[in-house]
Formats: C-alpha cells, structure tokens, sequence
C-alpha cells in the first residue's frame, strides 16, 4: 500500500496527527499558564474528589505529551505494518478511534486540572476533579467517534475457503499428521516479561508490606498471566481419523472438531488484526468463527457441519488440511 491509499492516510490522520494537534493545544495553554501557577501543583485526587498527590507544575506539560502523544503512537505502531501490507478490518479503524479518543481524554484531563490551579497559591486549595473527569471523557468520547466517522469503512477482505484437494488415501490405509503451533518469539517473550514484572511486583508488595490489598491483588493478575502464558503460547496440533485435534502444551485448554462433525478442510492465510481483531484464542467479529491464532499466515480451517468455522495458525496446513479433507471423502464414501 502507497501512502495515497485513503485507508492508510485517514489512520495516520486520526491515530498520529490529531493526537499531535491535541497535545500541541495542551500543552501551549499549560505552558501559557505555568509563570501564574504554583511550583507544585495537585496531579491525583482521592475518591472523594481531594487532593492527595503533588508534583512540580513544569512536569505538566511533559506528562500531557508523553501520555496524549505517546500512547496514541504506540497504539499506532500495532496497526501501520499491517495497514501497509493491505491489510483491512473493522479493528484498525477501532484502534484509530481509540487512539484519537485517548490523546483528547489525557489532554483535556490534564490541562483543565493545571488550569483550575493556575491562580492558586497552594496546591492543598485544589477544588475538586470532577468537572474535569466528565469533561475528559466527554471529549475522549466525542473525538472517538469523530476519528471513527473519518476513516473509511474497513471491510475484511472475503475469504473463499475451497476444500483442499484431499490425498491420495487408501480405503484402509492410516495416516497421522502432527505438528506444533507457536507463538513468534517476540509475542512470547513479552508475554513473559509482564507476567515476570508483575510477579515481581507482587512480592515487593508483600515484602514492603503494601496495604489496601495490593499484594493479594498483584499476585492475583500474576498467576493469571502466568496461566496464560503457560496454556497459550503453544499448542499441539493433530489430524488423525477421528478429526483435528488442537491442544496446549499443558492439555487445556482443548479443542477439536470431530470427523463426522467436519463438512470440510481448507488452508487459508490469516490476518490477525484484520479477521480476529488480535492474537490468541479469537473469536472473528463477524461470521461464525473462532481461532487458536497465534500469528500471521497459513492456517487450517475447518467447517462444521451447521456452517461454524474452526481456524488454527501452523505451519505446513496445506498438508493437514489435504489430509482431513482426504479422510472426509473417505468417510462418505463408506457412509
């Protein structure tokens, strides 16, 4: 894809430069203010809408550009390679919207609380937060669907999953077909180092003795991401007369589609951003589809007999593919 394609140049409007719009704004007005404002300045507020945390004022601006700036950008980064490759979907639009809608919630919450302290002479006087609260999610809402209604309608290109040509099979002969789906090695490895932080965090909070349940917490959202990453990362994949069969490493969770339940197997190249909105255990937005997608390229899929459809990413899936469609003929022929 060029860099005229309308689909490109409207994402890189809404998820790049309107957050840069945005932010310059904020922090020009912050800026504009900061000689009037106190050196420390309110930046967190409890449930109760009081002041509890301070900062230096001048940390504002730079705050509002690392966090409207930056995470738009990051989220931007996700979506442009495969935007660039043709890839298309309803979710690239949505990670545009969202990240339209972030840069405008972050810049608006953070230069409407620097503002509403500009002629304070003690950041404890700070009134309360919730006008800006509403106010942010008003605008992050508002630009949201601004950004959305601004791109073009994504639609995924349509897929016509042909049945494979079946092998050569004898009408006694066996045959098994067995490999291993994985996840790339970069998706892994940052799987493992955010169950890897947050396991550390959990036991600084439980040395530090942390209160409000924070250890309990974080050790709770550590062994959660340890059991994804343990039951996700790979997974066996087999085709054999009974059926495909797609199971974790550990053996759950696990799939399968029965041959009798199997109306017929192709391989398929799969996008997935574009098809399944992300990574892992996926369910498609639209059609009757559900995936172990663990990266970008062939995959097996297989068609029930109701019309639903069983994706699984891995290598060599014209082979598997071929074979169950092979042992599918074969069954019809002996019904």
């Amino acid at each position: 894809m060029t860099r005229t394609d309308p689909v490109l140049r409207r994402f890189v409007l809404v998820a790049i430069l309107l957050p840069l719009v945005f932010v310059a704004i904020g922090a020009a007005v912050q800026l504009a203010l900061l000689p009037s404002a106190p050196a420390t300045i309110a930046v967190h507020w409890n449930a109760s809408g009081q002041a509890d945390r301070f900062a230096p004022a001048w940390t504002q601006p730079i705050a509002t550009i690392a966090f409207g700036f930056g995470i738009p950008v990051l989220l931007a980064l996700t979506s442009l390679p495969g935007l660039r490759r043709g890839e298309r979907g309803s979710t690239y639009r949505l990670v545009g919207a969202m990240a339209a809608a972030t840069s405008a919630l972050v810049t608006v919450a953070f230069t409407w609380t620097f503002a509403m302290q500009a002629a304070l002479s003690s950041p404890a006087d700070a009134p309360a937060v919730w006008g800006s609260l509403v106010g942010s999610f008003l605008a992050g809402a508002l630009a949201g669907v601004a950004a959305w209604w601004l791109q073009p309608r994504q639609d995924t290109p349509g897929q016509t999953a042909a049945p494979a040509a079946p092998l050569d099979l004898g009408p006694t002969e066996r045959a098994l077909w067995v490999r291993t789906a994985a996840m790339s090695t970069a998706a892994a490895t940052v799987l493992l180092i955010a169950a890897a932080g947050i396991a550390a965090a959990a036991v600084a909070a439980w040395v530090t003795g942390a209160g409000g349940g924070a250890a309990w917490i974080l050790s709770a959202v550590a062994v959660l991401l340890l059991a994804l990453v343990a039951t996700t990362v790979a997974f066996h994949v087999r085709v054999d007369d009974t059926g495909l069969h797609v199971a974790s490493l550990l053996g759950i969770p696990r799939f399968g589609v029965p041959l009798a339940d199997t109306a017929s197997a192709a391989c398929v190249v799969v996008d997935p951003m574009g098809e399944f909105g992300g990574w892992g255990l996926r369910i498609a937005p639209h059609g009757r589809r559900f995936g172990v997608v663990l990266r970008r390229g062939e995959a097996i899929e297989v068609t029930r007999r109701d019309g639903r459809r069983f994706v699984v990413t891995v290598d060599d899936a014209r082979t598997g593919a071929a074979l169950l469609e092979a042992l599918i003929v074969r069954g019809r022929a002996r019904s």
